[in-house]
């Protein structure tokens, strides 16, 4: 990293041109990128909806939803499905695995529900549909204006539908609200009747009429012409103008039945501030703008007004853009004043404008690459990744803080200024690359996070990570620069004595050997921890050592040792030099610390997504079952003048109906309530809700929160089992548990709605005997209520329904008499005629077929003229007599999950501590007594809660693994960066501390804020033991280098703790409101994990560190002496035999001499071994003989040529001895010499500052 700040240097003028790049396409790429509220992504879900007209739940069940499931669940994507039987049509929901592609899980689906299409019965037709984020409006009208509504729908669809779709990223333009129509073709019994005409010819004729048939093609003059029969039907007059062959001629449509076009029966109500009203709904495409393509649809909404004519009035009930717009402001705003803080600290902390200019320029640079590479990854700009964006800008400085600080420390001392920049960078390089790494590491496992969470933090993480290496390569290659051009290295403004001036002016080169020799002869150099700086020490001197860069960089890496103590490092010598004098205190209190932090993380509340802090709050009304859509409508109006009267409500929409952009079910109303800006959401709601809680016979309303992250509120306990009695009584049982519990609010379940249904059962054998058939029994009544649907029909363009109806029943009575017209019975076959006279047996003429003369004539017996027999009256009877129709109640939905029939309890938490429901819930499901065949499971917003949780502490766990690997290959240790890692769960101390405080549930965003610290304590870690192994390798002794490291790290430890708080202190106060929901709970846990890791970080680290290191050197000192007294034992040993073998030689020559008479050589005896090392004494005879003297192998060494020489040596033994100090802990060195081992004590640097010397062992005596 130290060669990319060299090249940085060396080139000042391309990184000039760079930097001026990156603004230029920063604030570009910002412009182009598209703002939405939330990250698109595909939701794992696909709906079938079907349509089964006037079809009990039981009869939707087993005739749609079963034999569809049963499709489906072979689909081998497919993860579960449930769906939702009711009146008239069928839900179901298919849950696939995030990821996979929609329409391939689309096509999938429509081919297996393709082959179970032919089991359905006549008219239902599945329809196969996925969605995701980018499927929900981004902007809802009310349109309302005149008394015409089918006019106003039909200008709507000619003229706004068409302009809006054609804007730029409009995906789809839809009109809801308003009543389609059908052809509807009523029969006149009395008429049909007269004119000999059955119904089931009417229906034959009008299906077999206005459809052309294709004949084929004829060869003209002018080439092949298609040949097409019949004539498409195109108004309804040509529909009564159909002709059928009548018993006394053609007869018309219009003469047995009226034909009209006309509005088809309402299933839905849209009312806006009370008046009718029709829905305009807008979609965009999924790589749209969702600002951009707002702005355009309202900029047209006036041309498209005075187009439809002047009375037509457009209502926004619903709009993502101001929201998008106003909380991009805030952020930004926020992150403005979160810089404005952290420049503020710095400039406090350095006291230099110029310092703190550079590096607050590295804030805006950082950023504007993130959106350099926001953009070039085709990413969007929306509340998630925005409040990266702002969460970075405390984040992003530290590096840079890092760096300028190192540089202005290395000025201080002198010297030229790049060499100055090139070792400050050096210094610091590898541990801020390291911290970064260990910062952008702790997304890398939300890659691996599924499920919402992971799709919704996905973006976050990659912001984050572009703004934490943007920060990194601006901090080693800009920040560089920028101080060559603004910061000046300046002499040292210490006062040099006589002696050290003249040394000043001494050869460079001469310093420079001298000051080698010293480094290689000397281990250590001890540093006095109360008093670094002082009168004597070699920090007074100027760097006078080598001129090359790295040679400077080497000569000055232990001159910030002898620094002087600034004010601020007073505060904090006191603490650390208690800290590590006592550090068994230190670390139990801080074990107290960790226990108390296990004791208060019970208290917290949790939660899945806060409010977003949208405008608006919902309200939903749910009616008595089986309440009519207009008497529905009725019991809507006392809410509505409710919502109405309330001071700061703006607009609001009411829709009752499942077809309308915020419709509920046939049961449900849902009101859109938009309330005036600033407006405390929270307080409004319970202030609604008083009010509405005074209103009677409405049914049960029920304020909403406002804008929600996606995923529910309410704990859903599913049940499920084949039995439905079995299932009702485990729910009654459950429901008798939750009921009970004060951290419930209500409790609801799918049983408790029930709804009347009439119940026709027939009487097979009775039926049978009047010829008919159940299913023909089904088929007319179904005609006589909903209509035989006949066709389609294309007026002006629109389709429309053909509808055939053959009564007009209405009530329960009406029903029961309904007349049944039974089939003609086969006539008797007639009688034979008496031969005429003169016939085969009497002679004349025979009996024609069919009782006709053959001359045309009917003719009587004996040839007069027949009379026609009358056709008999066709006999009718009521329904009643073969069925039994009674009106019984049932639940108007029946649920399956996983094929199995399923009751859903919901459970709406008494407050907003979503844990602590989720506890008493689980609580009271397991003491619930249910039967044996139901089985439970807990859903909903703690279904999700949990699975969120788990994968994002699992997620953690990663973070930590991989931050200990990057960790152990930057220290090249395993124990050190176990050292750094016990700062993380101290982290959790102080945000589970501010949460509380705070009274901040603990969510998602919380959750990625605690992920966060995990990347962000330990960087101050790192920076604080790299340097004291900095010092540590170049031999300043352990106590020296943690004390005096810590105090030189202590000001950039706290000034980028202190950015990072005072950055993000605006957002967690939330001063302007704006997307709180993930910026606010985030910032307020980062800030408190900070503030508690930042302290251990300066107290528990440097004393964990101490203690692990001493033990070492204990080990290591031990394992010394245990080699030395070995070696000792050794020599000894040796000695001791040369002296035996030297007596065994001098008594064989003994022995020798006197064998040959003793001739005058004499033999040296008594070579002494002695403690003193005597020399040996002269032979026995006194004589002039050959002497031999043993080598004394003395503990004094007096002595002897190669005695031994120890600690007694006269080398530098004290202070006053050869102008050499004596070092207390320096450490012991061993040299051979000529004696057998010379042991001598180093002597390290003297409390006089002199220089100590080497013992000779050669030299004592």
């Amino acid at each position: 990293m130290n060669q990319l700040t060299r090249i940085s240097l060396k080139n000042r003028a391309l990184i000039a041109l760079i930097s001026l790049c990156a603004v230029i396409f920063g604030v570009i790429g910002a412009g182009a990128l598209k703002q939405e509220l939330f990250p698109s992504f595909e939701l794992p879900q696909s709906f079938i909806s079907a349509q089964y007209e006037g079809a009990s739940p039981e009869a939707v069940e087993s005739e749609v939803v079963e034999p569809l499931e049963a499709a489906l669940n072979g689909v081998e994507e497919v993860e579960s499905v449930s769906s939702v039987s009711s009146t008239g049509s069928a839900q179901i929901t298919v849950e696939t695995a995030y990821g996979t592609s929609s329409d391939d899980i689309v096509r999938s689906l429509q081919r297996a529900v393709s082959q179970v299409e032919s089991q359905l019965p006549d008219g239902v037709e599945p329809t196969v549909m996925s969605g995701g984020l980018d499927d929900f409006p981004i902007i809802v009208f009310s349109v309302a204006g005149g008394e015409d509504t089918d006019q106003l729908a039909a200008d709507l669809e000619d003229i706004a539908v068409p302009e809006l779709r054609d804007i730029e990223g409009v995906r789809q333009v839809e009109v809801a609200g308003d009543l389609p129509q059908e052809v509807a073709i009523t029969v006149r019994e009395d008429d049909l009747e007269d004119e000999g005409v059955s119904v089931d010819q009417l229906a034959s004729i009008l299906q077999a009429n206005g459809v052309p048939t294709s004949a084929g093609a004829l060869e003209t003059g002018e080439g092949s012409a298609p040949v097409e029969i019949g004539t498409r039907i195109r108004s309804v007059e040509a529909i009564a103008d159909i002709a059928l062959a009548g018993p006394d001629g053609p007869v018309l449509v219009r003469d047995v039945a009226d034909v009209e076009l006309r509005d088809e029966e309402a299933t839905s109500i849209s009312r806006t501030n009370g008046e009718p009203s029709l829905t305009l709904s807008v979609s965009k495409k999924p790589d749209a703008n969702t600002v951009e393509i707002s702005n355009a649809v309202i900029a047209a909404l006036p041309e498209i007004t005075d187009t439809m004519g002047g009375d037509v009035e457009f209502v926004t009930v619903f709009d993502q853009a101001p929201f998008i717009e106003q909380s991009i402001e805030d952020l930004m705003t926020e992150g403005l004043l979160g810089l404005v803080f952290a420049v503020v600290v710095i400039l406090v902390f350095l006291f230099s404008v110029r310092a703190t200019i550079i590096t607050a320029i590295s804030i805006p640079l950082s950023l504007l690459v993130t959106l350099i590479g926001l953009w070039l990854g085709g990413y969007t700009l929306n509340m998630l990744t925005l409040g990266a964006l702002t969460i970075s800008i405390g984040r992003v400085v530290d590096d840079s803080i890092v760096v300028i600080e190192s540089i202005r420390r290395r000025h201080s001392l002198g010297g030229s200024k790049f060499s100055n920049i090139l070792a400050a960078v050096g210094e610091v390089a590898g541990a801020i690359t390291a911290s970064t790494l260990t910062a952008v590491a702790v997304f890398l496992p939300l890659v691996f996070v599924s499920g919402q969470t992971g799709e919704l933090f996905r973006p976050f993480a990659m912001t984050a990570t572009i703004a934490l290496l943007s920060s990194l390569l601006v901090a080693l290659t800009i920040v560089p620069v920028l101080a060559y051009w603004f910061l000046r290295a300046r002499e040292s403004r210490v006062r040099l004595t006589r002696e050290q001036k003249a040394r000043v002016k001494s050869d460079r080169k001469s310093a420079l050997a001298e000051w080698k020799a010293e480094r290689k002869a000397a281990r250590s150099r001890e540093v006095d921890v109360e008093n670094p700086s002082g009168r004597h020490s070699t920090s007074e001197l100027p760097i006078v050592g080598p001129r090359t860069d790295d040679e400077a960089a080497e000569v000055d890496e232990l001159a910030s040792l002898k620094s002087p103590v600034t004010r601020l490092q007073k505060t904090y010598l006191p603490v650390i030099g208690f800290t590590t004098r006592h550090p068994v205190i230190t670390v139990v209190a801080s074990l107290l610390v960790l226990v108390a932090t296990f004791a208060m993380t019970p208290l917290l509340k949790t939660e899945l997504f806060g409010d977003t802090g949208e405008d608006s709050v919902q309200v939903m009304q749910t009616f008595e079952p089986g309440t009519e859509l207009e008497q529905a409508g009725r019991d809507a109006e006392p809410v509505e003048q409710v919502i109405a009267d309330h001071p700061d409500v703006e607009s609001y929409q009411l829709s009752i109906g499942g077809d309308l952009a915020f419709g509920g079910g046939a049961t449900t109303g849902n009101y859109f309530v938009n309330i005036a800006p600033g407006t405390d959401t929270g307080a409004f709601g319970t202030e609604l809700q008083e009010q509405l809680d005074e209103l009677t016979d409405v049914g049960d309303v029920e304020v909403l929160a406002g804008g929600t992250m996606p995923g529910g509120s309410t704990i859903d306990v599913t049940l499920t089992a084949n039995d439905p009695d079995e299932l009702e009584a485990g729910a009654e049982a459950l429901t008798t548990e939750l009921e009970d519990l004060a951290e419930v609010q209500s409790v609801s379940t799918d049983l408790e709605a029930v709804q009347p249904i009439i119940e026709v059962d027939i009487d097979r054998e009775e039926a049978a005997d009047n010829g008919l058939s159940e299913s023909e029994i089904g088929s007319l009544v179904a005609r006589a209520m909903r209509g035989q649907q006949l066709g389609d029909v294309v007026l002006d363009n629109i389709s429309h329904r053909v509808l055939l109806y053959d009564g007009n029943v209405e009530t329960v009575e009406e029903l029961r008499d309904f007349e049944i017209t039974l089939p003609a019975q086969p006539a008797a076959a007639p009688a034979p005629a008496a031969p005429a006279p003169g016939g085969p047996e009497g002679g004349a003429g025979g009996q024609a077929p069919g009782g006709q003369a053959p001359g045309g004539g009917a003719q009587a017996p004996g040839g007069a003229p027949a009379v026609p027999a009358p056709e008999p009256e066709p006999e009718t009877i009521t329904l009643d007599e073969v069925a039994d129709v009674n009106e019984v109640m049932t639940a108007p939905t029946i649920t399956h999950s996983d094929g199995l029939r399923s009751v859903t309890v919901s459970v709406t938490p008494a407050g907003d501590d979503l844990g602590a429901a989720s506890t008493a819930v689980t609580g009271a499901l397991d003491s619930a007594e249910l039967p044996d065949a139901v089985s439970a499971d807990i859903g909903g917003a703690t279904a999700e809660q949990t699975e969120a949780f788990t994968q994002l502490g699992l997620a953690m766990l990663a973070a930590v693994l991989i931050v200990f690997v990057i960790l152990v290959a930057t220290f090249k240790s395993l124990l050190q960066p176990l050292i750094l890692l016990v700062s993380i769960p101290f982290a959790a101390t102080g945000s589970i501390g501010l949460l509380l405080l705070t009274d901040t549930p603990l969510g998602l965003t919380a959750m990625i804020g605690l992920l966060m610290l995990i990347g962000i304590v330990v960087t101050n870690a790192i920076v604080l033991i790299d340097l004291i192994n900095h010092f540590r390798a170049r031999g300043v002794p352990l106590r020296t280098a943690v004390v005096q490291g810590s105090r030189l790290r202590y000001r950039p430890i706290l000034m980028t703790a202190a950015a990072t708080i005072f950055a993000l202190v605006p957002m967690a106060l939330g001063l302007t409101g704006g997307g709180v929901f993930i910026s606010k709970p985030l910032a307020i846990t980062v800030i408190g994990g900070l503030v508690s890791s930042t302290i251990l970080t300066l107290v528990l680290v440097p004393v964990l560190y101490q203690l692990l290191e001493g033990i070492k050197e204990r080990r290591a000192e031990k394992r010394a002496i245990r080699d030395l007294t070995r070696g000792q034992v050794i020599d000894e040993a040796e000695a001791a035999e040369d002296a035996r073998r030297e007596q065994a030689r001098s008594e064989r020559i003994r022995a020798e001499a006197a064998a040959s008479g003793g001739a005058g050589a004499g033999t040296g005896a008594g070579a002494g071994a002695g403690v003193d090392g005597a020399a040996g004494g002269a032979g026995d005879d006194g004589t002039a003989g050959a002497s031999t003297a043993a080598a004394g192998a003395g503990a004094t060494g007096a002595l002897g040529d190669a005695g031994r020489a120890d600690d007694s040596g006269s080398a530098g033994t004290t202070d006053s001895d050869a102008a050499a100090g004596h070092a207390d802990d320096g450490p012991v060195t061993r040299d051979r010499t000529d004696g057998p081992a010379a042991r001598d004590r180093t002597d390290g640097p003297g409390h006089d500052g002199g220089r100590g010397t080497t013992g000779g062992g050669s030299t004592a005596r």
